[in-house]
């Protein structure tokens, strides 16, 4: 969350229209909630907060929505999710906004109410005369993908937060696990409590043992096995993978993605881009990107272009019907072992 928003907040500084854009939709939904717990006597109060989709619902019947009086004369709020009205996206939307409906509003809201209008965008359109009244009238605030160590400190927090004390790789082993997701995080970190119980230490050995970790997460170590030259270890992955009924397509398709991140990412930080601007420009979460720049200086620049070449033609030929997919699979990872330079060599000539 915005550090100054939340500062306000615990202030109980409310302001009668917010704005939250970005693609860390589970902290604004936690913002929106932590408002919504400061603003309403009673929770439970079905009549005082009202949650609305805009692309189901138009904007006007927002507004009217947030200047109707409470049923039992309290505070309201009123959360509008989708506005993508607000953005450049280009949708197709079952509804007629009237965006002027919102200009009205926002020159003279309800001062006891609250609007919270939130888009998974990551920017918003700062050429359309709505958005630019807004960032005057409105508290807007971005939540933006959590940088690498970001995430790290809020796991390691919602550990805390959960009555635990953490093993100092604690935060990081989770998140090798579960990956960058903050609600399946969160899920995890509440199920890892239940176990351990409160006051207990966090240790990696016990997230190893009690979190499952994502077929993502298995091809990433298994590209680590490829990267050490452990062929053995690399098939063995493979057929434990196999034993859980993976699709054979379905990891080698991760296969190629993992290659494709590794040299796109390699040639990026060559050229000077920092983990933000390389995740930014590819479109993923700032840990993997951290994560890739870790485990692409073991490929040399033109090693990952051979590896993602013989990677996209076993594919070709999978679905060409020329090999088994298991066998295609297999065959790969024999293959690399044979590739030159050594692919654990540790030093990139990219």
């Amino acid at each position: 969350m915005d550090q100054q928003l939340a500062q306000e907040l615990k202030q109980g500084k409310i302001a009668p229209l917010y704005l939250f854009y970005g693609t860390e939709s589970y902290l604004m939904e936690e913002t929106s909630r932590w408002i919504r717990q400061r603003v309403l006597s009673d929770e439970k109060d079905e009549w005082s907060q009202t949650v609305m989709d805009l692309e189901e619902t138009a904007i006007q019947d927002v507004v009217r929505e947030v200047e109707t009086a409470s049923f039992f004369g309290e505070a309201r709020v009123v959360v509008a999710h989708h506005a993508w009205f607000l953005t450049g996206a280009r949708k197709k939307s079952k509804v007629d906004h009237q965006p002027e409906e919102l200009l009205r509003y926002a020159q003279a809201p309800v001062e006891e109410n609250v609007l919270i209008l939130t888009v998974e965008a990551a920017k918003l359109d700062s050429r359309k005369k709505l958005v630019k009244e807004l960032k005057k009238k409105a508290r807007v605030a971005a939540f933006p993908p959590l940088e690498s160590k970001e995430l790290e400190r809020w796991v390691a927090k919602r550990i805390r937060q959960a009555g635990l004390t953490p093993h100092p790789q604690a935060a990081d082993s989770l998140i090798r696990n579960v990956g960058s997701d903050l609600r399946l995080l969160n899920g995890e970190i509440e199920k890892l409590a239940a176990y351990v119980g409160k006051g207990g230490t966090l240790t990696p050995a016990e997230v190893a043992e009690l979190v499952p970790r994502t077929l993502e997460q298995d091809v990433f170590k298994l590209i680590n096995q490829v990267a050490q030259r452990r062929t053995a270890e690399a098939l063995s992955l493979f057929y434990d993978l196999l034993a859980n009924r993976e699709e054979p397509i379905r990891i080698l398709s991760l296969v190629i993605r993992q290659f494709r991140i590794l040299l796109q990412v390699k040639v990026l930080a060559r050229e000077g881009k920092s983990e933000r601007e390389i995740a930014s420009l590819l479109g993923l979460h700032p840990y993997p990107v951290k994560l890739a720049l870790q485990q692409g200086r073991s490929f040399p620049e033109e090693t990952l272009r051979a590896l993602l070449e013989r990677s996209i033609a076993a594919d070709h030929d999978i679905k060409k019907g020329r090999i088994d997919k298991v066998l295609a699979v297999e065959r790969l990872l024999l293959s690399l072992e044979m590739m030159d330079p050594p692919l654990a060599s540790g030093r990139s000539k990219g």
